[in-house]
């Protein structure tokens, strides 16, 4: 008797069965609120932990002595009463703490607070899966415990104001660690650090009482520290994305620093050290000079548009 119809053969019969069994699984595993995307592909991104410890901020002094002829000179001029002090200002080195004039309840003047709210943790495009923030060595190192064989990139920050004499600097610096693999025998690590400049600020740690308007709350300083939370959490973006590619290389071909048409002020810097980013007002440059650090600068200014002080008193 003849048939007219279609009719499966055993071999299409078989495909259009495997088919709908896939297609079933798809649809179950969708169900069940798994991603068969993420199955196939996790996330390989690392963990970020940042040890944020809100320390104080301290002033470290860089000294520029007077020679023994102009110091002569200005102990006859202004007797030594009033010379020693000044011999001794421009000679002074170390750490002190801030003036009592310079400081506000923040003892780290809102740093730890302005990193993290510049990485916030609702934003789903940095280029790590999850973020642990900790206050101590101690609480880092237990994290890193419950992550074996995973890749972390471990953080800590320090941060001073440069006193220059008459001009004063805020510096924030992050070191930062790239492992692979943690604790497992394949575990390699990446070490760089991070560090960030603000432009000057005028003001004198001799005559702290003149410049205590500079560091008001809200002031020229904090203004400085929170251009630097932001300009760095923007740095750990970037260079562990670089780090975090098929061919992971911080220094992707840029610009080199000779080639800058306005340049940063940089004593190290060499012509062609290689320029990682540019943004308004900033320059990332990898100095040669400095092997493993990037120095985040700002770009030079003419004298008239520089940061000037308030010299109010408050």
């Amino acid at each position: 008797m003849a048939y007219h119809g279609l009719m499966l053969t055993p071999s299409r019969a078989g495909r259009r069965i495997l088919l709908l069994a896939a297609l079933a699984l798809v649809c179950a595993s969708a169900l069940a609120g798994n991603d068969p995307v993420t199955s196939i592909s996790p996330d390989q991104r690392p963990t970020l932990i940042i040890v944020a410890d809100p320390s104080p901020l301290l002033i470290r002094h860089h000294p520029r002595p007077l020679s023994p002829v102009t110091a002569q000179a200005m102990a006859l001029r202004l007797g030594l009463y009033v010379a020693v002090p000044i011999i001794r200002r421009y000679a002074r080195t170390g750490l002190d703490p801030l003036p009592t004039a310079w400081r506000t309840d923040q003892p780290d003047r809102g740093f730890t607070a302005a990193l993290e709210a510049a990485i916030d943790r609702t934003q789903a495009n940095w280029p790590w899966r999850d973020l642990k923030i900790v206050r101590t060595e101690a609480k880092a190192r237990a994290a890193l415990a419950d992550l074996t064989g995973d890749d972390v990139a471990l953080v800590s920050f320090k941060y001073e104001l440069e006193d220059w004499i008459e001009t004063v600097q805020y510096s924030a610096e992050a070191r930062v660690s790239m492992l692979r693999d943690v604790g497992t025998p394949r575990e390699s690590r990446t070490q760089f650090d991070i560090r960030h400049l603000s432009r000057m600020i005028a003001a004198d740690w001799g005559d702290p009482r003149e410049y205590a308007a500079v560091f008001r709350a809200a002031g020229p300083l904090d203004q400085a520290v929170n251009s630097a939370a932001l300009d760095l959490s923007r740095a750990l973006a970037v260079t562990i994305s670089r780090l975090t590619t098929a061919t992971p290389d911080i220094q992707i071909a840029g610009l080199e620093f000779g080639q800058l048409l306005h340049k940063p002020s940089c004593g190290v810097c060499r012509s062609t050290d290689t320029v990682l980013q540019q943004s308004p007002g900033r320059v990332w440059v990898a100095p040669w000079k400095l092997a493993g650090t990037i120095l985040s600068l700002p770009v030079a200014q003419p004298r008239h548009a520089r940061v000037a002080s308030d010299r109010s008193a408050p």
